[in-house]
């Protein structure tokens, strides 16, 4: 029997975004398999949609799905709670079904704490999403947490997926239009692609909970399959690798750099992925290979410019190495992007300035300053909760713009501050140094605004 599924994005806690990068890859997935299987399935991201809780609610009435699902982070919880009471009002009878980070990491709570929610999905979705669906026996399906006269209930986990039997992402189900891309962006439209899952580093923040430390990997061909894919039928021109450490195997990548080139990929694409800094694992062969496939952004997760905090939080990372592959990567004639955090634990006057002065030294083309959250199931969060340095009561107060946890040496006003000067000053010296990248943000940033207006 053929259901009618509606698959949900919800807004920020805080409603800060004007606009979303990319849509939500696990309910493309989830929507693609249930749409091949003979579903209805239709999919919203609030934001890119400009949908509120209004909308959802004749949306409901008028779709009258049997089952809702609802994807859900950390900075998403109090308009996920708000999705499933609103679901419920319309009709006590459609299931709600959540999943993503925030669920994965703390499973049987999210169904104590939302008492609106029927079903939790832990880890990767796209299997016991389908078997819920298709109304599988609930103690049958593995990965899941749910509700049972009165009680909750467990599941046993189930077994990592196998990447390469994931089908090709339908994009129909989506408006790829409203998606502004990671910024900076080299061409439109531009979509993301998986090719692995996993991190095998241990850095303290890091919410690891869908995907694991174990790192799997897609058969080179099946990621220039999806490229392919992804250009001649929806017309993607730049494509960015999702993965957490996209250099981790050197191997792999150099088979997917070769069987891009090959293909004739590096013509009317360009591409951009998230590397390691590490000596060995990054070097100036690698990245002269990346750059003739067409590749012409590098990410790099800095995160602090002084050595004892790099090592505080885990990040397996010198320094030397990170100098060394920035000067590498430029030579290579590729721009690169920097994040740093601030506000990990240790952190004071002194390593912020660090930070800056890093910062300067490595010139990227664009960079990042976000404050430290302690995402469920972190290291991170365990320690502040220990010291008492969690300065919110739950979960719905999180924003990726906002200090939350304050240090030894410093408040939160404290830190407040010092980002604020750091971004102001650091605004001067990319101007100073590096106009293009300065103009480029800034051209991106008018624009997703200017979006944003026309739109409204």
């Amino acid at each position: 029997m053929t259901k009618k599924i509606l698959l949900i994005n919800p807004l920020s806690n805080d409603r800060s975004a004007r606009s979303e990068v990319y849509p939500s890859g696990a309910l493309i997935l989830i929507g693609t398999i249930l749409a091949n299987r003979g579903h209805s399935v239709k999919i919203i991201h609030m934001l890119a949609d400009q949908v509120g809780t209004a909308e959802i609610t004749n949306i409901i009435t008028d779709f009258q799905p049997q089952v809702v699902g609802i994807t859900m982070s950390t900075f998403q919880t109090k308009s996920a709670q708000e999705l499933c009471r609103i679901v419920k009002q319309v009709d006590k009878n459609i299931l709600t079904v959540v999943g993503g980070p925030h669920p994965s990491a703390l499973k049987l709570k999210v169904l104590k704490e939302f008492p609106d929610v029927d079903i939790v999905v832990v880890g990767e979705g796209e299997e016991s999403f389908v078997e819920i669906v298709e109304g599988q026996d609930l103690k049958e399906i593995k990965g899941i947490g749910w509700r049972f006269k009165g009680e909750v209930r467990m599941n046993e986990p189930r077994p990592l997926a196998d990447l390469d039997a994931l089908p090709l992402p339908n994009l129909d189900l989506i408006d790829l239009a409203r998606f502004t891309g990671a910024n900076p962006v080299g061409a439109r439209p531009t979509m993301f692609i998986m090719a692995s899952r996993g991190c095998p580093f241990k850095c303290v923040y890091c919410n690891k909970s869908v995907f694991g430390d174990s790192v799997r990997y897609r058969k080179p061909a099946a990621i220039i399959k999806e490229i392919i894919w992804l250009h001649q039928r929806y017309g993607v021109k730049e494509i960015f690798f999702q993965d957490d450490t996209f250099n981790l195997d050197r191997k792999w990548a150099e088979e997917i750099f070769r069987l891009i080139m090959e293909n004739g990929l590096n013509k009317d694409i360009v591409y951009k992925a998230p590397f390691r800094a590490n000596r060995r694992l990054v070097d100036a062969e690698l990245l002269t290979m990346a750059k003739k496939a067409g590749f012409w952004l590098i990410f790099y997760g800095v995160e602090n410019g002084n050595q004892q905090m790099l090592n505080k939080m885990k990040k397996g990372l010198t320094l030397a190495e990170i100098k060394r592959a920035f000067t590498l990567t430029h030579q290579a004639g590729l721009k690169t992007v920097a994040s740093f955090i601030i506000g990990l634990p240790g952190e004071d006057k002194k390593t912020v300035e660090d930070t800056y002065k890093l910062w300067k030294e490595l010139k990227p083309f664009s960079g990042g300053l976000s404050p430290a959250i302690p995402l469920p199931g972190t290291e991170f969060e365990e320690i502040v909760v220990r010291q008492g340095q969690l300065t919110v009561a739950g979960y719905d107060e999180y924003s990726p713009n906002k200090f939350i946890v304050r240090t030894d040496a410093l408040t939160i006003k404290e830190l407040e501050h010092l980002h604020d000067q750091m971004i102001a000053r650091l605004a001067v010296a990319t101007l100073l140094s590096n106009p293009a990248g300065f103009f480029y943000s800034l051209k991106e940033k008018l624009a997703g605004r200017l979006k944003k207006v026309v739109k409204s």
